[in-house]
Parts: C-alpha cells; sequence; structure tokens
C-alpha cells in the first residue's frame, strides 16, 4: 500500500533562517508538500520559500495585511488552505515553524497513523523547550541546539498541555483549526500513545491534552516547540508578533510561560542526522542558500537595531535575569491551574 499524502499547512513572517531546516525535518517525516503563507516579511522569508519550490514548498504571500480590518493572518490562512489544491490530501496537519515532530517507536509519520489503528485525528501535544541557558544563537539546527524542556506531565501554565492534530481530509471535518480542525461530527481521535480517545473527540473546542499533573507513558510522538529559542533570537522575533494574536505581545511574561529547561529531552535526537543531511541537500537548490544567508543578515542586523534601543537593552537584561522558568511540582500546578479557572468563572 502507498504512502499516505501529507500536507502541512503555515503560516509564516520573518522565519527565513529556520525554514530550510523545519522543511528538512517534514520532509524526512514523510509530509509530501508544505503550504506556506506568509505576510509583512521584512527578512526575505518568501524569497528563501520560493527557491524551495522544488522540494514541495507551495508559497501563498499574503502581503501586508497586519494593518487591515479582516481576520488575522493565521485566521486568514487558514480559510484559504482549506479550498487550496495543495491540500487535497489524505492527511493534513496545521504547524508553526518552531514546532518539530518528536516520534519514539514510528519512524515517521506514516508510521505513526499505523500505530494509530484507524484514527482519523491524531492528537500532537506540545512540550516546551527553553533557551537551554544560551544568550547567543549559536551554530546548528534548532532541534540539536536546544534539548532542555519542561518536566511530562507540567500541569501548569495550562498552554504546556496544548496539542495540534494530524486529521484525515475525508474525516467529518469542515475546515482547519489553530490547534485541531472544525468537526462537524466526533471523530475517532487517538492521543499520543495511539489509543482512542473518546473525550478528545466529543469535545470540539478542547485544546489540552492534560492528564492531571501525571506523566504520559507510552508517548509516540510529541511537538516539540522551541517558541524562545536564545535570548538574542527571542528579542529579534518579539518584532515578528502572534500571528493569531496581533494585538498581544511577545514580552517578559511570554518568555516566563515557556522558557523551562528543567530535564534534558532527547527524544528527536534520532531523527536530527537524517535532517542534517535532507537540509543539505535543500540548500543545493538553485538560489536557497543565498536566500537564507540573506535572511541570516538581516535578523543580525535587527538585533543590533533592537539592542540599541533603551527598550531592547532592558529587556534583554530582563531575559537574562529571568533565567529559566521554575516548574511548580504537580500539586501546586494543579492548585494554580484551579485557581485560574476560578477566577475566569467569577469574572475577576
Amino acid at each position: 500500500m502507498p504512502a499516505p499524502s501529507i500536507t502541512v499547512v503555515t503560516c509564516l513572517r520573518d522565519e527565513g533562517p529556520y525554514v530550510v531546516e523545519w522543511l528538512s525535518h517534514l520532509l524526512e517525516l514523510g509530509v509530501s508538500r508544505v503550504l506556506a503563507f506568509t505576510n509583512d516579511c521584512r527578512d526575505g522569508t518568501g524569497a528563501v520559500l520560493d527557491a524551495l519550490a522544488p522540494a514541495g514548498v507551495i508559497h501563498v504571500p499574503q502581503g501586508d495585511i497586519l494593518e487591515d480590518s479582516g481576520p488575522r493572518p493565521q485566521w486568514r490562512a487558514m480559510a484559504a488552505a482549506w479550498d487550496h489544491p495543495a491540500c487535497d490530501a489524505d492527511w493534513l496537519l496545521h504547524l508553526d515553524a518552531d514546532e518539530y515532530v518528536a516520534l519514539d517507536g514510528p519512524v515517521d509519520l506514516p508510521g505513526l497513523i499505523d500505530a494509530a489503528k484507524g484514527a482519523q485525528a491524531i492528537a500532537l501535544p506540545w512540550r516546551l523547550f527553553g533557551c537551554a541557558g544560551r544568550f547567543e544563537p549559536g551554530d546548528g539546527p534548532t532541534p540539536a541546539r536546544f534539548s532542555r524542556a519542561a518536566p511530562p506531565g507540567l500541569a501548569f501554565p495550562a498552554l504546556a498541555s496544548f496539542f495540534k492534530t494530524l486529521f484525515r481530509r475525508d474525516g467529518p471535518f469542515t475546515g482547519f483549526g489553530i490547534h485541531r480542525p472544525v468537526q462537524s461530527a466526533s471523530p475517532i481521535f487517538a492521543d499520543d500513545t495511539g489509543a482512542r480517545d473518546d473525550g478528545l473527540a466529543d469535545a470540539p473546542q478542547r485544546i489540552l491534552l492534560w492528564r492531571g499533573g501525571q506523566s504520559p507513558t507510552g508517548r509516540l510522538v510529541q511537538l516539540n516547540h522551541y517558541s524562545t529559542r536564545s535570548v538574542q533570537e527571542f528579542l529579534v522575533k518579539r518584532g515578528r508578533g502572534l500571528p493569531n494574536h496581533v494585538g498581544k505581545p511577545i514580552d517578559l511574561t511570554y518568555w516566563v510561560e515557556r522558557n523551562f529547561n528543567d530535564t534534558a529531552c532527547t527524544m528527536i535526537a534520532s531523527q536530527l542526522p537524517a535532517m542534517e543531511c535532507r537540509a543539505a541537500t535543500l540548500r543545493a537548490l538553485p538560489g536557497v542558500d543565498e536566500a537564507e544567508a540573506r535572511a541570516k543578515d538581516w535578523h543580525k542586523a535587527e538585533l543590533v537595531r533592537i539592542l540599541a534601543t533603551p527598550a531592547g537593552a532592558k529587556l534583554c537584561g530582563r531575559l537574562v535575569l529571568a533565567a529559566s522558568s521554575r516548574a511548580p511540582s504537580p500539586v501546586l500546578g494543579h492548585a494554580l491551574l484551579a485557581q485560574y479557572q476560578a477566577a475566569q468563572a467569577g469574572g475577576s
């Protein structure tokens, strides 16, 4: 039986230095095509994507739309993607360029699909990776540079339990969502162990795979979320903003809620050699290496500009002082989560 076709949809802004490594990891996982929407790019991300067209990248520029009154960039992309020919695939997945699929057991996404035993949707739970004490970016792909992560089963903050969803195009779905597709009926939903989870299937608004602070056992897959990277990379990232919450700042609070370095996690390590070999092949395509180099130069210049401002220099110092976030114990994490939920319910 031929391997299923898989399309990944993404929305990018100023991600030029990371596109080649991220695409190489997806291709090694068995992804057939990447449908990439861009908006308001300053670093040449679009040029990198255009040069990668022979590798299965379809680039859709949305233009400069941040000042428009319409839907936010990511939601525009999700709406357009559903009817795009590239999404005429067996399986679909929405990912950001700081999310990497790590597998334990299956060697690729078709193997994960087989292990999920007839599922129409598979949860890929986040695991938050911090800066690993890095001030400067250093060399190498993101997953090789950052191997310190939140402890398994982190209960608080709640976003540590978010997941993305790999799903069948012919399942009971009517469109993309950021974390899970819009469903017209309850699908056969598998969790990260490949087991059927009717609780996820019957709760279409649920985006947390939470086990009451317990560590997952038998996990086949996790989504390594490198949302901070190094201090200097974070300073440049904050100018990009969030694609689905453009008014929400990427600030010290964002850093503290995501910069967990409690434990070493090498789940993705076995995937790195093949990923780096594929990246070298991609950089040999006409124009790719040059476009990536220009994007990296832009990011270096932008960092210099940021650090020359009082606000940028001040935030840089605060990020260093904040160091690494400390994961609360499961009991305390559960109590903090319950406290926050109660406050929300009371309108405080």
